[in-house]
């Protein structure tokens, strides 16, 4: 069963249609934006071949992955792209990238948000973690803010980019995203 798009008060999360590759590569050429990622910046060939790969996703008739564009519904623009892939045990990864040009406006905050509900609520999981650059203050903002907790750090633990990286690891369990949204109405 299809659970998109979803609609929050300023978004929509949505399948990726041919027509997103501009804004798509648009973001994903911005070296703010792919400071701490593994990838970028793209050529075009490389945002095309991942632009192929969630239409194989989107496809599949199980989806064990989520990788959803972030629309503004206002401006009718895609802005980035949220994922939550689904590890087993009832367990599952988030993460997220968002055009530079709509930092600090509370979006990245809202499409996670949107996802943990999905996760909980919708699909029943136990634990949604994610991890992040330890430099990159913006995106463990963005967990804190949805009510993640950090529980560590590893120290050099990958390799991104041609350097060793340390990484934050955050998580949030079902039964405290419960507390934090309340009983139900």
């Amino acid at each position: 069963m299809t659970h998109f798009p979803i609609r929050t008060k300023r978004l929509l999360l949505r399948d990726f249609r041919a027509d997103d590759f501009d804004a798509i590569h648009e973001y994903a050429v911005d070296e703010a934006v792919v400071r701490f990622m593994d990838w970028g910046p793209n050529t075009p060939q490389q945002t095309q071949e991942a632009l192929d790969r969630w239409f194989a996703e989107q496809a599949q008739v199980v989806r064990l992955g989520v990788n959803l564009a972030i629309e503004v519904v206002a401006e009718r623009r895609l802005i980035g792209s949220i994922r939550m892939d689904y590890q087993g045990k009832e367990t599952a990864d988030l993460g997220y990238s968002l055009h530079s040009g709509y930092w600090r406006q509370g979006y990245g905050s809202e499409a996670a948000a949107a996802m943990l509900e999905l996760g909980f609520e919708r699909f029943g999981l136990h634990r949604i973690w994610a991890t992040c650059d330890v430099g990159n203050a913006g995106s463990y903002g963005v967990m804190e803010k949805i009510g993640m907790r950090r529980e560590g750090t590893f120290l050099q633990d990958t390799q991104v980019k041609g350097r060793w990286r340390d990484t934050h690891l955050y998580a949030v369990l079902a039964q405290e995203w419960a507390a934090r949204r309340g009983p139900p109405v």
